[in-house]
């Protein structure tokens, strides 16, 4: 196979040509032979040879053999590189460097040059494709990595999981949900449909590439059919007693989920979702049965709850808690529509009442164990229309302080379905002032009384204190509510203790919510009254003074005369 291909590339010459390729040839294979015929002993002979040789290097004929040469080895390159010639390449060669053995020294260092030439283009051509190879493979791998190895032969399942809670739940990853407590007891009855979205003309959406992911990517459920998709039925499954509807065997895909049909205590459907199979996890995962814990179609319908000033900001006065209900929709009319308020324990309930409606004939009042109930009857559900307030005041009295925070709220239950208003609160603190004699914090006194005004001015009294024998007086007072938790109250003396001077001056005080140990305590000292000048001796020694004074003087001129007297008669 081989010898054909070299006799064709073999290189022609001339007749004389040819004789001069042939002896240099043969000089190449052994050394020449001496003529002793033509040659003396001692005179050295050149060899006609390497002559002969030389004039074939700088012959036409040579530098057309050295040009084949060169042909040959990049003919030669290109054959060695095909895999089938790699058997056969050493005998090529072999015959190659024989035939191009004619030519001179130069030739061969040129040939060694073509083979080295030839060596390198043929690794660099290993290597472009090795490099490609690689590239090649590394391009699949990232294609493959970016749809997260999805396994297309695999099916999936959408397991909803269904309360009667108005919240409901996010269903977190799709994972099953370790609490569930929040969301209220499970719903059954509820019937859901599953449809299998897919794209004109029925075909399925293949998640395995990662351009149906971007298709699908920010698509609405309310929009599915509006952005051009068609919807493949599924099947419709009813929640049992644990609130649980299983679609299992679901091909890969995207699927739109619907609450066809709700149950006759409830009030709200569910709104429309979509879900995946598989549905991505962060960890790189994929899930392919799928929890989901579909909250109720959002709606007005929670209620509210305030609590009014207390009729007078001390114990023992009212305090009137509000409830306000929107009436929900309810798919199939009204069967219970129940207020339940439990108070706390330092509240003492006085009345409740719904406005609007009739006592007795609309509704009903109970109150046991502290838990007030406020229920429509039968004539009072067929007044309740959707998107109306039902408004019902539950009158309490405020017995005791505890720690300063009375907090209340209410359950709405309509088709026992029910929801939670959020806390609202009474705040309450204590007041306390302490009695003494000024100079001396000790020395307490008891029986002074002063009046707790609500203004500045003194006029609007809220409750009056007298101190006891440890000189102190305390009264708990209103506050504020919900996040107002201090307030300003005014004290002023209105009797003194016996025997002290009294101090009218008003004097502010602010009060805050806490405990009555936590206090708000104000010292206010008293002077005791003045007294008259005590004398320094008995009265009856100042009178004896004073007498013997006065006779003195009487005596003292009435000699005084008598010696005048005395004078005259001797003239």
């Amino acid at each position: 196979m081989d010898a054909p291909v070299l006799t064709r590339t073999q290189p022609r010459a001339s007749s004389r040509s040819a004789a001069s390729s042939g002896a240099s040839t043969h000089s190449s294979r052994s050394p020449p032979r001496r003529d002793t015929s033509s040659t003396t002993p001692n005179t050295p002979s050149r060899s006609p040879d390497r002559r002969s040789s030389s004039r074939s290097d700088r012959s036409p004929t040579s530098r057309s053999r050295r040009s084949r040469c060169r042909s040959r080895v990049e003919q030669e390159a290109r054959f060695s590189s095909s895999p089938e010639s790699h058997c056969a390449q050493p005998v090529v060669w072999e015959h190659f460097s024989r035939a191009c053995a004619a030519g001179t020294g130069s030739t061969e260092r040129e040939n060694m040059k073509s083979r080295k030439l030839g060596l390198w283009r043929r690794l660099t051509a290993v290597a472009a494709v090795s490099a490609l190879s690689v590239l090649g493979m590394a391009g699949t791998a990232q294609a493959t990595d970016h749809v997260g190895n999805i396994d297309s032969s695999k099916s999936g399942s959408i397991v909803i999981h269904k309360f009667d809670g108005n919240e409901g739940g996010d269903g977190g990853n799709g994972s099953v949900l370790a609490d569930t407590s929040g969301m209220g007891k499970p719903l059954a009855g509820a019937g859901f449909t599953v449809k299998q979205v897919t794209a004109k003309g029925g075909q399925a959406i293949d998640l395995t590439t990662p351009d149906s992911w971007d298709a699908i990517s920010g698509l609405q459920a309310s929009a599915v059919t509006e952005s051009g998709y068609t919807l493949v039925d599924k099947g419709t499954k009813t929640t049992d007693a644990n609130g649980l509807a299983t679609f299992g065997g679901l091909p890969l895909g995207l699927y739109l989920v619907t609450e066809s049909s709700a149950p006759a205590n409830a009030t709200s459907t569910t709104a429309p979702f979509l879900v995946t199979l598989p549905l991505s996890q962060n960890n790189g995962k994929w899930l392919y049965d799928v929890n989901v814990y579909p909250k109720n179609s959002v709606n007005d319908t929670t209620p509210t709850k305030t609590v009014a000033n207390p009729a007078a900001p001390v114990l023992g006065s009212t305090v009137d808690w509000t409830i306000t209900a929107p009436v929900p929709r309810a798919n199939h009319g009204y069967n219970s529509f129940v207020i339940s308020d439990k108070l706390d324990k330092r509240l003492e309930f006085q009345s409740a009442s719904l406005a609007g409606f009739t006592s007795g004939t609309d509704y009903t009042v109970s109150n046991s164990d502290g838990t007030v109930k406020i229920s429509f009857t039968a004539a009072g559900l067929q007044k309740l229309k959707a998107g109306n307030d039902v408004v019902a005041t539950i009158t309490t009295k405020v017995t005791s302080q505890g720690d300063g925070t009375i907090e209340n709220t209410a359950l709405v239950n309509v088709n026992d379905s029910g929801v939670e208003t959020p806390a609202v609160s009474s705040n309450w603190g204590s007041l306390t002032i302490h009695k003494f004699a000024k100079g001396d914090k000790t020395n307490n006194l008891a029986g002074a009384e002063f009046a707790i005004y609500s203004d500045a001015a003194a006029t609007k009294s809220v409750g009056k204190l007298t101190t006891k024998a440890d000189g102190t007086a305390s009264i708990t007072l209103w506050v504020g509510n919900n996040d107002d938790t201090t307030q300003k109250y005014w004290i002023k003396e209105t009797k003194a203790p016996a025997g002290y001077v009294l101090d009218d001056t008003v004097n502010e005080v602010t009060v805050k919510a806490g405990e009555t140990s936590a206090a708000v305590v104000f010292d206010f000292a008293n002077t005791q009254q003045g007294h008259p000048n005590l004398p320094l001796t008995g009265a009856d020694g100042k009178m004896l003074a004073m007498i013997a004074g006065i006779g003195l003087m009487l005596i003292a001129g009435g000699a005084a005369i008598v010696v005048a007297n005395r004078r005259n008669n001797q003239v």
